[in-house]
């Protein structure tokens, strides 16, 4: 006789199910999470089995991964020179230049290119020297240079009193300097912060693996430290392993359930892999927990806009202002949540106020340009268009400029052609100063005025998906093409006289 089973029973079945069901949807998620950049690898690996092809590596961030190059070597074969192109994408978003250095030797020994293209820079941080300043960001240290003095000095002299309150055996973990850190922790192998501060040496130098390795030793000595889960975190995205930086993320959250950056992180990880309610649902959580968390905003009016939801994405961005009315950043946001309204006259009025509070941030004046164009304005872009490049060639960041050098040394020693490309919209001039007198056999495309022409014609959206860099963003593929055939004509022309 059939019997019914128990209440119980029926409970142990449910839950079953729903457990299975839970670990089904997040390996699912996490395997989404790889399928990019496994897809990535193997075109480049197909590249190999191309004997007898030019080989173009191209090298960026985010606006190179998985866009224009496979564009680009479409645009390179149809042009039937007689030379087959093989183009390798080793872009990695969210990198600085001297991470896209330390993968570069690598690269070039498992890719043996003869060309290498670069469009990097955009990540490398602008005030590079005052990061460890409270008020760098305020309208009194940009613009006074005795309050800019005593800031730094204040920093200095706290940090240093700081450093002189801690127990001996701690004061050589806090020390930038690669060898005292090793000392530290030879002196004292359970000294978990001269780890920490030993994976930040290395972030700060460009290598995300051994950060990796001393944030995770760190962890073995303090298990119960948020922020270093959050530092091995980005660490391992800038190696471009998603599923592990998402890992780490919500260890931090478990170790800390109140912390706000640990959500906004999670929140552009799941913007990574396109699940949107996530994203939402991570950044107002970030927003709950510290309601003065500008980045989460910022991140959240993004996310609005491109949802097509431009009234949500400005009360977001007005938001940010509120909580810092100098924040040049979220004027840009705020402006194109305007125009996207169809409300240009508002988003010039936003764009001029953000110059009256922020005047040596080219971004601002790149942006005004590119809204000036949309508007049928061109001699006012033009205006705007040159004050911004004369920002950028006055403010080029050291790192960047430094970073640029080094691969061409290295180029040049082994013989492979450089490409320096300038980002869509913007003048190359900043890259041309970078060489001044050492530019021979560099081919510099400029991507500035077929990218003003084609958004005059018809209209920003139709390239660029969103405006994370002020007056450029993300390609569109109509806009990858366009990028991609600008390339293919420089490259044809100079290196191939076609």
């Amino acid at each position: 006789m059939h019997k019914t089973p128990f209440f119980p029973q029926k409970a142990l079945l449910v839950i079953s199910g729903l457990f299975a069901a839970v670990v089904l949807l997040e390996a699912f998620l996490r395997l989404g999470g790889l399928v990019f950049s496994s897809i990535q690898e193997r075109r480049n690996l197909q590249s190999l089995r191309h004997k007898g092809a030019y080989r173009i590596m191209c090298l960026g961030e985010s606006t190179t991964a998985g866009q224009y190059p496979s564009f680009l070597e479409e645009a390179l074969n149809q042009r039937n020179i007689g030379v087959q192109f093989s183009v390798i994408d080793k872009g990695l978003g969210g990198a600085k230049t001297p991470v896209i250095l330390a993968h570069l030797e690598s690269n070039l020994d498992t890719y043996k290119p003869d060309m290498v293209i670069a469009m990097m820079g955009m990540n490398d941080q602008r005030i590079i020297y005052y990061k460890d300043v409270p008020s760098a960001h305020t309208r009194l240290f940009q613009r006074l240079r005795s309050w800019r003095f005593l800031s730094i000095l204040y920093s200095r002299v706290s940090a240093r009193m700081r450093a002189s309150a801690k127990p001996a055996s701690q004061k050589e973990g806090f020390s930038e300097n690669e060898e005292k850190l090793k000392k530290a922790i030879e002196l004292n192998p359970k000294n978990a912060r001269a780890y920490v501060e030993l994976g930040r040496f290395y972030r700060a130098q460009g290598k995300p693996a051994q950060a990796e390795g001393a944030f995770k030793k760190a962890l073995e000595l303090a298990p119960r430290d948020d922020d270093t889960y959050l530092q091995l975190g980005w660490s391992c995205r800038e190696q471009g392993k998603p599923s592990e930086a998402e890992s780490s993320f919500k260890k931090a959250i478990e170790v800390n359930p109140q912390s706000d950056n640990a959500y906004v992180e999670l929140g552009r990880v799941y913007r990574n892999q396109g699940e949107p309610s996530r994203v939402e649902d991570s950044f107002k959580k970030a927003i709950e927990l510290n309601p003065k968390n500008e980045r989460a905003y910022v991140e959240l009016g993004r996310f609005y806009r491109a949802q097509g939801k431009p009234t949500q994405a400005e009360a977001a961005f007005k938001k940010v202002l509120e909580l810092d009315p100098q924040d040049g950043l979220a004027y840009v946001e705020l402006a194109w949540s305007y125009q996207t309204q169809g409300k240009p006259s508002e988003a010039e009025a936003c764009l001029k106020k953000a110059i009256e509070l922020n005047p040596k941030n080219d971004h601002i004046y790149g942006v005004l340009a590119v809204l000036y164009e949309e508007m049928g304005k061109p001699s006012l872009a033009k205006v705007y268009a040159a004050k911004a490049v004369r920002l950028r060639v006055e403010q080029l960041n050291p790192i960047t400029v430094q970073s640029y050098r080094t691969l061409k040394d290295i180029l040049d020693r082994k013989g492979i052609r450089l490409v320096c490309m300038q980002y869509p919209m913007r003048s190359p001039e900043p890259l041309k100063n970078i060489f001044e007198s050492c530019a021979g056999g560099i081919i510099f495309i400029d991507n500035e005025q077929v990218f003003r022409d084609a958004v005059k014609k018809d209209g920003y959206s139709a390239y660029f998906r969103d405006a994370f860099a002020g007056d450029f963003g993300h390609c569109t593929p109509k806009g990858n093409k366009l990028l991609a055939a600008n390339i293919a004509n420089a490259i044809l022309k100079e290196a191939f006289h076609k």
